[in-house]
């Protein structure tokens, strides 16, 4: 069990109240306590006995300040030993200058309370056997230093010597079983109370440490996602400059040839103002393209069969190849994974028109049990994957299979086209 580390205070403001009702019960009963003890003990006439009183309360008061302070629980033991001692030494102290002193039970609970706060369960236990055995001989010795103070009440209540002698040792036996149980309940009571404290503690620590760990992980993702756009930003960026910027400096060539041959001849100048209207052409549909793979939702509501469907219907325009495909779903996808399988299709496709020359193309997915399995295959010039490893489109394939805690497959050659395979676990696929 944690033991209130670093605490030099109570940490509960209940067993402090606690500790000054005790107190508060032996200061009161100080004063009725003295005016008994002179009427049944008049012979105590002594300036110690007279002062008895003043010295008791000022042991007490003692005892309450020591409380203010209790030592580090992560100290070594002596400090903690010596401040247990020390209370015994401020509760046996009266006796030890005026045996005729009045006897207390509240202070010794007052110690067990501060043994439960600085010690370990198993050291708090040996304190309360000590504070128990202390009380004992206390009780003891007040009870055999008062023979004259027996024989007055014994006189006064018109009993036997040994009847009293009875009476005190049954009163004896009955305080010594009284304090025991008392002081085990308070043990139990305090030590509940701490590991309900420890507990406490622990979770909230627990919580600040989640609420923690979930800011960084926001942050993390923001910034994952920043790197993210910045990246898609700048991959749309270079596929502009070399689709649509090369259209255009090209068509910008034709323009000029058309204009020079215009009047020289007429009908080659018409075949490039034709060439020209092509390439406008061409370059619109890079833009739409383009456009479409800047879309925050590249879905829109659709499935992803559909979407895929579309995709391909969108790259056979373009390349006058018609993908094969196979789609067989049998359970929902979150929106992530569905995202993730278009944007790695789009991508395929995008890679496949521009570097492949493929004349075949194939497209599978499928949810198995365990896994959610997508193959892309085309039989192009395909490539080196040991020297082509620092491309941003396979590089963001792979980023965003390992987000979904998937595993990517690659396998190409030279003159065989190329071929990849992925697997993402059916729990993450899942809608969460």
């Amino acid at each position: 069990m944690n033991r209130l580390k670093q605490l030099k205070t109570y940490p509960f403001g209940l067993f402090l109240i606690l500790e000054w009702i005790f107190l508060g019960a032996a200061i009161f009963g100080e004063w009725p306590d003295t005016i008994l003890y002179e009427k049944y003990y008049p012979s105590s006439s002594s300036l110690l006995s007279a002062l008895s009183p003043f010295f008791n309360l000022l042991c007490l008061i003692a005892l309450g300040l020591l409380g203010l302070r209790l030592p580090k629980t992560n100290k070594n033991n002596f400090n903690k030993w010596f401040y247990l001692c020390l209370q015994l030494g401020l509760l046996w102290l009266p006796f030890a200058l005026n045996p005729e002193g009045i006897f207390y039970t509240t202070p010794y609970l007052i110690v067990i309370i501060r043994g439960c706060l600085i010690f370990e369960l198993k050291e708090s236990l040996l304190a309360t056997l000590l504070v128990i055995i202390a009380s004992m001989l206390s009780m003891m010795l007040y009870g055999s230093d008062f023979q004259e103070f027996q024989s007055n009440i014994v006189k006064s209540q018109a009993v036997t010597l040994e009847q009293y002698q009875v009476m005190k040792n049954t009163s004896i036996i009955s305080y010594i079983v009284m304090f025991g149980f008392c002081s085990i309940v308070v043990l139990l009571l305090v030590n509940a109370l701490i590991r309900e404290h420890d507990s406490r503690q622990k979770l909230s620590t627990a919580h600040q440490q989640l609420g923690t760990a979930n800011q960084k992980l926001r942050e993390y993702a923001m910034l994952a996602e920043d790197r993210a756009t910045l990246d898609e930003r700048n991959r749309i960026a270079r596929e502009i400059h070399d689709s649509f910027g090369h259209a255009l400096t090209a068509q910008s060539i034709q323009l000029d040839n058309a204009i020079a041959f215009w009047q020289l001849e007429p009908t080659k100048a018409y075949n490039f103002l034709t060439e020209a209207k092509t390439l406008v052409t061409t370059a619109l549909r890079e833009i739409r393209y383009s456009v479409a793979a800047m879309r925050a939702d590249p879905l829109q509501d659709k499935d992803l069969a559909t979407a895929i469907n579309l995709l391909c219907q969108e790259f056979s325009q373009r390349s006058s190849v018609v993908p094969q495909r196979r789609v067989s779903l049998t359970y929902s996808l979150s929106n992530e994974v569905k995202t993730t399988l278009y944007r790695i299709i789009q991508e395929a496709l995008t890679n496949i028109s521009k570097h492949s020359e493929a004349t075949e193309i194939m497209v599978e997915l499928q949810t198995l049990p365990e896994y959610l399995f997508l193959l892309i295959k085309d039989n192009g010039t395909g490539f080196d994957p040991q020297q082509n490893i620092t491309g941003f489109g396979l590089q963001g394939m792979r980023e965003r299979v390992t987000a979904q805690k998937g595993c990517l497959q690659m396998s190409s050659d030279f003159g065989r086209g190329c071929t990849i395979t992925i697997n993402i676990p059916r729990k993450q696929s899942l809608i969460s």
